[in-house]
């Protein structure tokens, strides 16, 4: 098979209770055609002797003993129904000839109910043999396997979101009702495509026949395959039926059909998905997307208002992107796109509060070069950073509105958390901007504060956390891990001496977590995975050390020259910082950390993220 192409097998094309159906009389499920049988929906893409396989149906043993499955590299899941995921025990076999967990890839509702039917799993002291062994990688973004990008297509089934996956030139959307206009972008350019086609009758979950035909007259795939078919489709018929209706190129797909795919490389994503404001906000994440950063409202108006474009505007300090701000953030992007608007963030460097009251103001938990990022990974299209002045603070909120929302911005409609204030001496609240917005003709949209087990998401809170050590709690409100980033520096050469060498990170963060070791994730320049680690951050007291250094130890990585530089994601910590009686208890104690780190990696079940896969 040539090397530019994966291999696609349809394991199962049925619907949840598969064809035949138990007890159904009927001629499709009564049917000698082997097409008519059917196993519950899942797909195998395999590549060099790699495989990957999207959704564990029940069906998963006999699906993989029918095509000799005999490694397996990774699994997609495109959510949590039964027919979708209980076969997820059988990957324990290639676990245990693999001797390593397999990655598992799709968003946190499907995770939480793995973890609730699967608990035993997750259970604190598993075994390779008894349990599958299993990494969760919640994805927002375009993430690599087979050496080609998948790219992880929203979906709504019902009322459930749910995940599509494209890869490639190919597309595998099952379970779904509609398609976002906001995933529309991500499924431009395609040669094949297998989706959803129930049956002719409609169903509030699925989609039918004719709904599926008009999707496919709106992306043109060269060819296209029906799936999670109903037994009210009979095989040969119904592709009869699609070629005298002038679809030659379409049928349903049978359980071991095979067809290949060209495999486009990673630069090739933003080209083939598009390179509107459209596809980026659907792609959410792909690291090419560009983001335009301007320095000021007339900058804006420039690049944007001489061309007819108007702008949907979040206005927010956005400190942490947390989940808060990714809320309305998200909605700027939602809003933009219906009404063929520039996605645009409006925010401040240096903060107001620095400005204003510089012995007040909190440390910041993310550098602006991180805020630009996220906001790149959310869809954003501009981002307006104002340097923030004492001219700027005198407007009054009349005059920062007509001056630069209106004037400048053009705004159609703008996004704020219900507590925003703006203008002179924070005059103005919510209910003024909405006032004024209905008489200078331009939407308000107020959104609530996102709540997270009973408590507000907030930065206050989040920095409580990180300054107290708790990374874990505060990866939870941030939706990924505290990050720091930085050049690496040269230390003391301690590390080396003692049999754990250290990169030694030069945080640009002004907030640091309290002083301990932690698990972590480091991602080296250059590089596009991140390798399990162990961090310090403290003062060396066992040396007598006094100056504060953060030191991460790579588990799976012996590294011949050092990067530029790196970002560390904190996970977990797992003690204090402690001063030993000498290098031999130290060492102790680092051996210990690590095995305490590989068993966190080895059982994890917790990971939220708008970025990257880990």
């Amino acid at each position: 098979m040539p090397s530019a192409s994966l291999k696609v097998t349809v394991l199962g094309s049925g619907t949840s209770m598969g064809v035949p159906t138990l007890g159904c009389p009927c001629r499709v499920c009564k049917s000698n055609d082997p097409h008519d049988k059917r196993l519950r929906p899942s797909l195998l893409i395999s590549r060099g002797g790699q495989n990957v396989v999207i959704d564990t149906t029940p069906d998963f043993r006999q699906q993989a003993l029918r095509v000799g499955l005999e490694r397996l590299d990774a699994i997609l899941l495109t959510h949590g129904h039964a027919d979708h995921i209980l076969g997820f025990d059988d990957i324990r076999p290639f676990n245990i000839r693999q001797r390593a967990a397999l990655p598992v890839y799709s968003n946190e509702e499907t995770f939480r109910i793995i973890r609730r039917i699967f608990a035993y799993v997750f259970d604190e002291k598993p075994t390779l043999s008894t349990v599958p062994s299993v990494t969760l990688n919640a994805v927002q973004s375009p993430f690599e396997l087979l050496g080609t990008p998948f790219v992880p297509v929203p979906l709504l089934h019902g009322e459930m979101e749910v995940l599509g996956f494209r890869f490639g030139r190919a597309a595998y959307l099952t379970d779904f009702s509609k398609i976002p206009d906001s995933s529309m972008a991500l499924l431009k350019g395609l040669d094949d495509l297998v989706l959803d086609a129930l049956r002719d009758i409609p169903h509030p979950m699925h989609q039918t026949v004719e709904q599926a035909l008009a999707l496919i007259q709106r992306l043109q795939p060269r060819h296209a395959w029906f799936t999670h078919i109903a037994h009210d489709l009979p095989h040969s018929e119904t592709n009869e039926r699609l070629r005298r209706k002038g679809y030659p190129h379409v049928q349903l797909a049978y359980d071991g059909l095979e067809f290949e795919v060209q495999a486009d490389p990673a630069n090739e994503v933003s080209r083939e998905c598009g390179d509107s404001q459209e596809s980026r906000a659907a792609i959410a994440g792909a690291r090419s997307t560009r983001l335009l950063v301007l320095s000021s409202s007339e900058a804006w108006a420039s690049r944007y208002a001489t061309f007819g474009h108007t702008g949907v505007l979040a206005i927010g300090n956005f400190d942490g992107v947390h989940l808060g701000h990714q809320a309305i953030l998200r909605a700027t992007v939602e809003r933009a796109l219906a009404l063929k608007a520039v996605a645009t963030a409006l925010t401040f460097d240096p903060s107001p509060r620095k400005v204003l009251r510089p012995e007040t103001a909190p440390p910041r938990l993310s550098s602006n070069a991180q805020r630009m990022e996220w906001f790149k990974l959310l869809g954003l299209e501009a981002v307006v950073v104002f340097p923030f002045t004492f001219d700027l603070a005198r407007l009054s909120p009349v005059e920062f509105v007509e001056q630069i929302l209106v004037r400048n911005l053009h705004v159609k409609a703008v996004l704020v958390g219900e507590n925003f204030r703006f203008g002179h001496m924070q005059a103005g609240d919510v209910k003024l901007l909405s006032e004024l917005g209905k008489t200078l003709g331009f939407n308000v949209e107020i959104l609530p504060p996102v709540v997270y087990r009973g408590e507000v998401v907030s930065s206050t809170i989040i920095r409580r956390e990180v300054a107290e050590g708790d990374v874990s709690h505060a990866a939870r409100l941030l939706g990924r891990p505290f990050a720091l980033t930085g050049e690496v520096v040269s230390g003391t050469g301690m590390g080396r001496r003692l049999a754990f060498p250290t990169l030694n990170l030069a945080a640009e963060q002004e907030l640091l977590p309290a002083r301990g070791v932690y698990i972590t994730r480091a991602c080296l320049e250059g590089k596009t995975c991140s390798h399990r680690s162990v961090t310090n951050v403290g003062t060396r007291p066992t040396f007598n050390g006094s100056a504060l250094s953060v030191e991460t130890h790579l588990l799976d990585a012996q590294l011949e020259t050092a990067p530029q530089r790196m970002e560390v994601r904190f996970w977990s910590r797992l003690r204090e910082e402690k001063k030993f009686s000498g290098p031999e208890e130290l060492c102790a104690q680092i051996a210990r950390d690590i095995g305490s780190a590989n068993k966190f990696f080895s059982r994890l079940r917790r990971f939220r993220a708008i970025r990257q896969p880990v």
